[in-house]
């Protein structure tokens, strides 16, 4: 028999694995080297971002219903973009962030609302809303929070520049506060700045929706503890209707709740114009032998 050529046997050999080195078969729990092309880049120990909706910015506090929240704008707004907002209740349970209904939106400086109300959603101890300002002539100063919670209804607002004052208004954009006597009760004082005339409302509720009626020839008396002390009158527009601005008419079974300033042909009111004007007033009323003092509380003008 003829035997191989030596060079033959030799790359046989070369080609058969060693006695107890492994196969280059891997082991089915085995890593398989990857090329670092297709290798997944590792995340790194970087803190994502809560958000994406862009920087924050603190804008203040508003009081609402004996409750506080921060409020925090993320990102800008721009009109038809999506921006965000935060209000973070202080000292607030989760039991009660699931009973509270707030909802946020924004507006121009008159008092336009400027984007649909988003209705918070809870995150981080937060609540969340997202914002869409919409395309006009005017452009968002105000962000307004509303709350509704067991028949409590109000809303504050507060300016997107950040300086921080929180405004709580009554139904009709005026300044509410309460007064005290028997029953006691909620009023809504409104100053316009254009021409310095005064409407108010009393309430026998927080949410101002049940009239505080007294009869129609009653009279309110307002005191300007920072004008000197100075006092003005108020008293129904009429005794048929007593039609408020809105021409709504405010007799019922021969009494209102609903009371102006000026009221009588001979009085001025000019004192009253601006947008600058505020002062501390304290409001008292009498009827049928009973008395009522209003708290102290600070008159700004509603802007047109």
């Amino acid at each position: 028999m003829k035997s191989l050529h030596p060079a033959l046997l030799a790359l046989a050999a070369l080609s058969l694995p060693a006695c107890g080195e492994p196969h280059h078969h891997p082991h089915p729990h085995q890593e398989v080297p990857v090329s670092v092309e297709s290798t997944p880049a590792k995340e790194t120990g970087k803190e994502q971002p809560a958000s994406d909706h862009g920087d924050k910015a603190d804008l203040g506090t508003l009081a609402l219903a004996g409750n506080k929240f921060k409020i925090v704008q993320l990102g800008d707004l721009a009109a038809g973009k999506e921006s965000a907002f935060e209000a973070r209740p202080q000292g607030a349970s989760a039991e009660d962030l699931a009973n509270w209904n707030l909802y946020l939106w924004v507006e121009d400086k008159a008092g336009k609302q400027l984007s649909a109300p988003s209705k918070g959603t809870v995150e981080n101890s937060a609540l969340h809303f997202h914002v869409t300002p919409r395309k006009g002539e005017t452009s968002p100063e105000k962000v307004v929070l509303r709350f509704r919670s067991e028949g409590t209804d109000v809303r504050a607002r507060l300016p997107l520049d950040g300086h921080g004052h929180d405004h709580p208004e009554g139904p009709h954009a005026g300044v509410p506060a309460a007064f005290a006597g028997d029953g006691g009760g909620h009023l809504e004082l409104k100053l316009h700045d254009d021409k310095g005339d005064l409407e108010l409302w009393l309430y026998s509720d927080t949410t101002f929706e049940k009239p505080f009626d007294l009869p129609v020839a009653s009279v309110i008396e307002i005191e300007f503890v920072d004008v000197n002390g100075r006092k003005v009158t108020l008293r129904p527009r009429n005794t048929e209707k007593n039609e408020d601005e809105a021409g709504k008419p405010n007799i019922r079974d021969g009494r209102t709740n609903y009371f102006i300033y000026p009221s009588k042909a001979d009085e001025d009111a000019s004192w009253l114009k601006g947008k600058t004007f505020q002062s501390i007033v304290i409001i008292r009323f009498s009827s049928e032998g009973k008395t009522w003092t209003s708290e102290e509380f600070v008159l700004k003008p509603h802007t047109h």
